[in-house]
């Protein structure tokens, strides 16, 4: 089973590598880190701040674009070019299928990652370089902790894009409801303390509405939580407590969402 496993990863792997949009993905990415690399002499102050903000948006933005720009496509592009059929006609089961598509997926993220954290880290260093007095309380630590925080949140919400594929073969459907669960994910947290809020209480919203949010905040994944940008900007210590708790929170939610992803893509008439 392995074997067969590490074929199919290896597979999405170089179909992920092929796709042109990889391409502008990185060197819009590259851009973003150079243009703080320019335009941080600009600020009077926080330089140090801006710098890993910046920097940090350039890599979690990458994998976002390549989540809903490359990672959708997969799937319906060999339902599409019926190469599926080549796939599974092999001593694959489906399920395999899609664990392999899922784990080919991230090891294209993970790579991508990797290349974007190097180039990252050299852009920090030479900023830190001419700037240093601006980066006393600037922590490499930490700085990589926010990146594996963000890496954890695509984990699940390729996870996420993998479950509408197999329910759907419109590409732009799975688009779509992959970004609304993402923005979705984001805000509501932000939601359910607003409703705690005295502001709130006057809105008088009715029972039925208040009950739909507090049903919605424990199915809808809580992306929020794998936002670390502010904690690396400040080098506000991350504990590993915390890190170890949003990693079960991405493992777990990740497997429920491929397995019913498995279960869904067994039954589905292929035409």
């Amino acid at each position: 089973m392995i074997p067969k496993m590490v074929s199919l990863i290896f597979l999405s792997f170089k179909e992920g590598v092929r796709e042109r949009a990889l391409i502008g993905i990185g060197l819009f990415s590259l851009f973003m880190m150079g243009s703080a690399f320019v335009g941080v002499s600009l600020f009077m102050r926080d330089l140090h701040k801006v710098s890993v903000d910046i920097n940090l948006s350039a890599i979690t933005l990458a994998g976002l674009l390549l989540t809903f720009f490359v990672s959708i496509n997969l799937i319906s592009k060999d339902i599409d070019k019926h190469t599926i059929y080549c796939v599974l006609s092999k001593p694959f089961s489906r399920s395999q299928y899609i664990w392999g598509k899922y784990l080919g997926i991230m090891l294209l993220i993970v790579t991508a990652f990797c290349m974007l954290t190097l180039c990252s880290s050299v852009n920090l260093f030479l900023i830190k370089s001419q700037y240093d007095v601006y980066f006393q309380t600037f922590s490499w630590l930490e700085f990589y902790k926010a990146i594996y925080s963000e890496l954890l949140m695509l984990f699940l919400l390729n996870a996420i894009v993998l479950f509408f594929s197999t329910i759907t073969t419109s590409s732009f459907i799975t688009l779509l409801f992959s970004l609304s669960i993402y923005v979705a994910g984001q805000t509501i947290e932000e939601v359910v303390l607003f409703l705690k809020t005295r502001s709130a209480a006057d809105m008088a919203l009715s029972e039925t509405i208040n009950t739909i949010i507090d049903i919605t905040q424990y199915i809808l994944p809580n992306l929020s939580v794998f936002d670390l940008k502010v904690h690396a900007a400040h080098a506000i210590p991350i504990s590993y407590g915390y890190l170890f708790s949003i990693t079960c929170y991405s493992l777990v939610y990740s497997v429920v969402l491929l397995l019913s992803a498995s279960i869904i893509f067994n039954r589905r008439e292929l035409n």
